[in-house]
C-alpha cells in the first residue's frame, strides 16, 4: 500500500480577517503622514470618492490601501450604487456590498464608518483619528465598541 503525499497548501499572503487593532494602527499611521489634511466627500450630493487620478485619495481609502486593498477594489467602491439608487454612484464603507470588505472585522468596519462620516464632513484627519480612538467624555457619545476590544 502506498500513500500519496498531498501538496502543501498555499496560505494567503493577507490575513483572513482584518482586526480592529490593524485598522487602528493604519489609521494612526495615515493620520501621522497627513496630519492637517481634509477632504470633503459628500458635498451637495456628490458621491464619496476613494480614488482620484488613479490613487487612493481619502482617509478611509488610504487606510484600506495600507491594509492591502487594491486600487481596483477602491475604484469598485466608487462605482458601486447605494441600496435603492440607480443614479448615484459611490458608497460608504458601511453600506458597501463589495465582497472584499467581508475580510474586515465588524467592529473594524464600524470604526471606518465612524471615521468616514467625519471625513466627509471636512474635519482634519489627525483630529478625526484622535477623536475615534479616544473614549468620549459625554455619556450619549460614549459607545465606541471598537475601543472595548483588545484585538
Amino acid at each position: 500500500m502506498t500513500t500519496a503525499v498531498l501538496p502543501e497548501l498555499k496560505r494567503p499572503s493577507h490575513p483572513r480577517r482584518i482586526s480592529v487593532a490593524s485598522v487602528r494602527d493604519a489609521l494612526r499611521a495615515v493620520a501621522a503622514d497627513y496630519p492637517g489634511r481634509t477632504c470633503i466627500g459628500r458635498v451637495n450630493g456628490a458621491p464619496a470618492r476613494y480614488v482620484r487620478h488613479g490613487r487612493p485619495d481619502s482617509l478611509v481609502a488610504l487606510v484600506l490601501a495600507r491594509l492591502g486593498y487594491s486600487t481596483g477594489v477602491l475604484t469598485a467602491l466608487d462605482a458601486e450604487h447605494p441600496v435603492g439608487s440607480v443614479c448615484e454612484r459611490g458608497v460608504t464603507v458601511d453600506e458597501s456590498r463589495h465582497p472584499a470588505l467581508a475580510k474586515l472585522d465588524p467592529l473594524a468596519r464600524q470604526l471606518l464608518a465612524y471615521v468616514q462620516t467625519r471625513q466627509d464632513a471636512g474635519r482634519p484627519w489627525d483630529r478625526i483619528v484622535a477623536d475615534a480612538l479616544r473614549p468620549a467624555l459625554f455619556l450619549r457619545y460614549r459607545r465606541k465598541p471598537w475601543l472595548e476590544t483588545a484585538s
